[in-house]
């Protein structure tokens, strides 16, 4: 099968990957592309200034980093919701046709305003007959739109367009193998956590923070423009800065601001575990542009009181010797959320 291209577009930068053998057990990673957008270009997801991202993606096309066909997107934003529900087993076409009955009153989105889908996780047999149990998604449909017309009018053609928390669940599977894990990828404004158990998705939520809520933290509290603020949090993370009076209250701020992140993290794991005693979380893989701020995974791990490892997404690839040559290890956190769109079935 010829290669395809895996793109995501955050609130800083876009990343391409090109990916020879997808959908099979062992995908190869030809290349990667990762391109700084300008702030304020991509807000939450959706693309504000559609001619910064298009002009992007047309020099990525030319230089043979992103192909023009078969090219997977995958969609992150604070606005998507995941809601648990069950529905009589029917066809899924027919049932993503009830949806916007069904979920007017499980979302707290405009249902006409929104894209929704129906996951199914699991069939169960009741006495009033058999059930499918899985996940509404919701997300307003206008950012999902202006970011795939940027993408389109660069000459693009999008095959398929994934939510990150899916993507996410099928990179990581094959570490849950006899556990239940939970993937916390920290992205620009918001944060997943996908919940694995058994290779199986078992539960995904939304944390409304992520990496560039703590820059803008900083920003706001020591009056430097957004860019100052990205290389202050760069250097000082959750060390312990003494004797400089600007830079502890820029570690107060991130101190503060990661608080609240992590308390949404820990309210979710601590609800997932309430409601699965039999197999609760045992683990944390962390991952997301987010995740690589300086002392974070040990501050995590004391909160939420469990183990919390560094994720590694390029175990079910190959990679190329280009890829090898470009370093793109170091990437490892930034292309996550990317890979997951090569994996799985092929989507129709």
């Amino acid at each position: 099968m010829k290669s395809i291209g895996a793109l995501t577009i955050s609130n800083d930068s876009i990343c391409a990957a090109t990916i020879a053998e997808p959908f099979t057990s062992k995908p190869v990673i030809k290349k990667y592309k990762m391109l700084p957008l300008p702030h304020g270009a991509v807000v939450d997801g959706e693309a504000t200034n559609r001619n910064a991202v298009t002009g992007l993606i047309k020099n990525m096309v030319k230089y043979g980093d992103l192909p023009k066909e078969d090219v997977y997107m995958v969609y992150s934003s604070r606005r998507m919701i995941f809601r648990e529900a069950s529905f009589p087993e029917m066809p899924l076409p027919e049932l993503r046709e009830t949806l916007p009955f069904q979920a007017k009153d499980k979302i707290a989105l405009p249902v006409n305003e929104s894209l929704l889908d129906f996951v199914p996780i699991r069939r169960e047999e009741t006495q009033g007959g058999a059930f499918l149990h899985g996940l509404i998604v919701a997300t307003l449909s206008n950012g999902v739109e202006h970011t795939a017309q940027a993408v389109e009018e660069a000459g693009v053609t999008i095959e398929s367009i994934d939510a990150s928390a899916f993507s996410l669940a099928r990179l990581f599977s094959g570490q849950a193998v006899d556990h239940a894990a939970a993937v916390v990828n920290i992205g620009g404004n918001s944060t997943d956590v996908v919940i694995i158990d058994h290779t199986r998705l078992a539960y995904m939520r939304v944390v409304p923070s992520g990496g560039d809520d703590v820059t803008d933290a900083i920003s706001n509290s020591i009056g430097v423009t957004y860019e100052q603020a990205l290389e202050i949090k760069r250097h000082i993370g959750l060390q312990n800065v003494v004797g400089d009076a600007r830079l502890e209250k820029a570690e107060e701020a991130i101190r503060e601001t990661i608080a609240q992140l992590v308390v949404g993290i820990r309210n979710t794991l601590n609800s997932y575990d309430q409601q699965h005693a039999q197999s609760p979380v045992t683990e944390v893989l962390l991952t997301g542009p987010g995740s690589v701020l300086v002392g974070l995974p040990p501050v995590l791990a004391s909160s939420i009181g469990k183990v919390v490892k560094i994720a590694d997404p390029f175990a079910p690839f190959e990679l190329s010797q280009e890829a090898k040559d470009q370093n793109m290890t170091v990437h490892a956190a930034d292309y996550a959320v990317v890979l997951g769109l090569a994996l799985g079935r092929r989507p129709r």
